[in-house]
């Protein structure tokens, strides 16, 4: 299977963990606004988008988490576990269609990618986890659900909270984090300083963990003591964003 075949029908799931989105119209031709440079849309929007009524509540608790990740609690967590328990059965078949469609455009364009071990945070029934192995043929694919990741067919499956990655200190050359919440300190702390971070929201500004770039930014920033940038694009419904230490090129 390659990047340029892949059918659009692979996730992850929104579990402890963020997808990121960037306000703006999406014809913009290679804009730099900051340290964020956004590529012209390739991969068209179908009609038809969902709506989900949870968004702007969960994008509130989002923000509050990439702001202020010690907010994160047991019972938050407990709550996460008990609904995507219950989703579990149908989330392939209900929202796992459209899942791949900025990952996708994210690998194909949002390169070079540096070589090593790769997290999948928020891995759920592991719809996204091939697709990502041909690029990181060693990826460890973490979730805090146990009735998602058993599902999953990844090949190095973890369960465990983004709040307390069971990673070393700089031992990953990329964090793939789809649809979840954002840890800032836990992805700097187990990334290499030539690592990447790649984001994918399949539902852009409208997903229920829906965080503004320059917020993902601002956190990196804050828990690395270094300058981030990067580089972001709408594909579909959703979008993307890779995210580096230092200025974009």
């Amino acid at each position: 299977m390659s990047l340029s075949s892949v059918p659009f029908q692979s996730h992850t799931t929104c579990e402890a963990f963020t997808g990121v989105t960037v306000d703006g119209p999406s014809d913009r031709k290679g804009d730099v606004v900051g340290q964020i440079t956004e590529l012209p849309q390739v991969v068209p929007a179908d009609p038809g988008k969902p709506v989900r009524p949870e968004a702007a509540a969960s994008q509130r608790t989002s923000r509050e988490l990439a702001e202020h990740p010690s907010t994160w609690s047991h019972e938050q967590a407990d709550e996460v576990v008990r609904r995507y328990t219950e989703l579990a059965p149908v989330w392939d078949g209900d929202r796992g269609g459209y899942r791949s469609v900025p990952l996708t455009d994210a690998l194909q364009r949002g390169g070079p990618w540096p070589a090593g071990l790769c997290l999948e945070v928020g891995c759920g029934t592991g719809l996204l986890s091939a697709l990502i192995q041909e690029v990181w043929p060693k990826v460890v694919s973490l979730d805090l659900t146990w009735a998602m990741l058993s599902r999953s067919p990844a090949p190095w499956r973890v369960l465990g909270d983004a709040s307390q990655l069971p990673a070393g200190d700089a031992s990953a050359q990329a964090v793939v984090l789809a649809d979840v919440p954002l840890f800032a300190d836990e992805v700097v702390r187990t990334l290499t300083p030539d690592g990447v971070v790649v984001w994918s929201n399949a539902l852009g500004e409208d997903a229920p963990h829906h965080v503004p770039i320059e917020t993902v930014l601002g956190a990196l920033e804050k828990d690395s003591g270094a300058d981030w940038s990067a580089v972001m694009s709408h594909a579909g419904w959703g979008l993307w964003a890779v995210l580096r230490r230092g200025e974009a090129a």
